[in-house]
């Protein structure tokens, strides 16, 4: 089991174990696991505990090095031949997630000359059209093109229809892979480089800066500019769920010479919480908000890297309000290349918020895939509402709120959507 901890003892940086003589407060916030499953079953046992089904934990995902922007869904997208293409008086794009429905867009024929692909090892990761964003029904295409310019389409899936277009001019630079999250509301996204990406196959040629792009227009427009410019590889971004668009969590932002993570609104401008930099060792490889809002986790990367391979050592919980770090939670022998292994999906929350998910590996193995996943539950919910909303959850899943006979303000907080501007 994870090690707890209080406010008081995370200020001072001293880690403890969990025991019988633990302070009532420490309990009262101590997540304690449940289970334990090898990630050969974990994917169908998964839903058991309320997890999105449409996660994909096989190791095979050489095509993303962004589990992040997708909620660990991947996509993959074909497009039309050349004798297909001049066929047509347009060029059809299909999207597809595994065996589910696929969408299909079509765009003008132009496109396909434009299309650039780059050169191998490269190409395994970039490819002349990929989704590199998901969220909420509404999926985001990079389309690299040979004209210098990399263009970014916003699809809405059901319809296979496209809400908008932004362009980037990388004149001067290489072709690279871009993030793309996706806010609450569905209303914007935030455009960064991926670190992965370009610090392997265009470092020192790319465009370092982060931006918050509006999801709708031809062209659309830019909400915000050279955001956190000096962080903006490194940067681990997160949404708050409880908030449209304007509230985000931050990883690997430095204070002090350490890394730390921060809450920052994008409206006002300002740094809302920051975490401790002298209680953990904070340098971050994923995080992520449980869906009411209360907790932020984040995996940890470890202090060395040995023959290409990253150490993961724990996953912290962070309380959203303080930013005080409440558990820290051992992977046990986890260690891999981020860019060929799930790792970078985890730590996963289930639908409620009440249970997160956790790696693991194999001790003596000389490369280690995730092994097995330990679940584990949340701290008990104090305030009525939260209990009346997760009492309801437990027997109707999100599809199902809308059948209820309840207004649609009560709906929407039953299905976790943003409640707060």
């Amino acid at each position: 089991m994870g090690n707890s901890f209080t406010k008081k003892d995370c200020s001072q940086g001293n880690e403890e174990t969990s025991s019988d003589n633990s302070t009532s407060e420490s309990n009262q916030k101590e997540w304690t696991m449940l289970a334990s499953d090898s990630v050969e079953t974990w994917k169908f046992s998964s839903v058991l505990y309320g997890f999105e089904p449409r996660i994909d934990y096989t190791s095979d995902i050489k095509g993303r090095l962004q589990p992040w922007c997708t909620f660990g869904r991947y996509f993959s997208v074909k497009y039309d031949s050349t004798e297909k293409v001049l066929d047509r008086h347009y060029m059809k794009i299909v999207i597809s997630e595994g065996c589910f429905h696929s969408t299909q867009i079509r765009l003008p024929r132009s496109f396909y000359s434009r299309l650039h692909s780059v050169p191998e090892p490269a190409s395994h990761f970039l490819k002349p059209i990929q989704v590199v964003g998901y969220r909420g029904g509404v999926c985001i295409l990079q389309v690299n093109c040979k004209d210098y310019f990399i263009e970014f389409l916003v699809i809405h899936m059901k319809t296979g229809t496209v809400l908008g277009t932004h362009k980037e001019n990388i004149q001067g630079y290489k072709h690279y892979l871009c993030d793309c999250l996706i806010s609450p509301d569905l209303s914007s996204f935030i455009l960064k480089p991926n670190a992965m990406y370009v610090l392997n196959f265009a470092r020192d040629t790319f465009n370092s800066s982060m931006k918050v792009v509006s999801c709708k227009g031809n062209p659309m427009p830019v909400i915000r500019e050279n955001l956190f410019s000096n962080v903006s590889v490194r940067a681990f971004i997160a949404y708050d769920p409880r908030y449209t668009w304007r509230r985000i969590a931050i990883g690997n932002y430095c204070k002090h010479g350490k890394d730390t993570v921060i809450i920052f609104d994008l409206k006002s401008d300002k740094i809302i919480q920051s975490s401790d930099p002298y209680s953990h060792y904070q340098t971050t490889h994923n995080i992520s908000w449980s869906p009411d809002g209360a907790y932020i986790s984040s995996m940890v990367l470890g202090r060395t890297i040995k023959d290409g391979f990253f150490n993961f050592p724990k996953v912290l919980i962070y309380e959203s309000t303080d930013l005080a770090i409440i558990q820290s939670i051992r992977t046990n022998y986890l260690s891999e290349v981020p860019t060929l292994s799930p790792t970078g999906i985890f730590p996963v929350f289930n639908n409620t918020g009440t249970i997160i998910a956790i790696p693991y590996g194999e001790h003596g193995t000389y490369f280690q895939q995730v092994a097995g996943v330990k679940v584990y539950k949340a701290p008990n919910v104090l305030d009525l509402q939260s209990l009346c909303r997760l009492c309801i959850r437990q027997y109707f899943e999100t599809y199902d709120v809308d059948r209820l006979p309840l207004p649609n303000k009560l709906k929407d907080y039953l299905k976790f959507k943003p409640f707060w501007e």
